[in-house]
């Protein structure tokens, strides 16, 4: 009768798994989920701006200032970011809402 060979640790089932310490977390998923609902909300909203020049500058802007802190890592900064960013976005809303109810009133003259 054959013994057969041992199996190494890498492939036993009992293995224990490791957790990675240097990856994502749910704190990393988290904040990414409302960075790309901001940047989704404010490109819905760029849509409703009826010039098409105006609409691709501040598109544009808006993928410009995402794009340049792609890369931020800290957790405090990032959060700064979001906030001025729904400020921003919570501004260009009322001057949007402003501007078509200004352009309502000229257009009932």
């Amino acid at each position: 009768m054959k013994i057969p060979p041992a199996i190494p640790a890498s492939l036993s089932r009992t293995t224990k798994r490791v957790a990675v310490k240097d990856g994502p977390n749910l704190e990393y998923f988290l904040t990414r989920a409302k960075v790309l609902s901001l940047y989704r909300d404010i490109q819905r909203t760029l849509k409703d701006i009826k010039d098409p020049r105006d609409r691709q500058d501040l598109q544009t802007w808006a993928r410009s200032d995402f794009e340049r802190y792609r890369h931020e890592t800290s957790p405090d900064k990032i959060k700064s970011l979001i906030s001025q960013g729904k400020h921003q976005f919570h501004a260009l809303q009322t001057n949007l809402s402003l501007s078509s109810g200004e352009a309502n009133k000229s257009g009932k003259k």
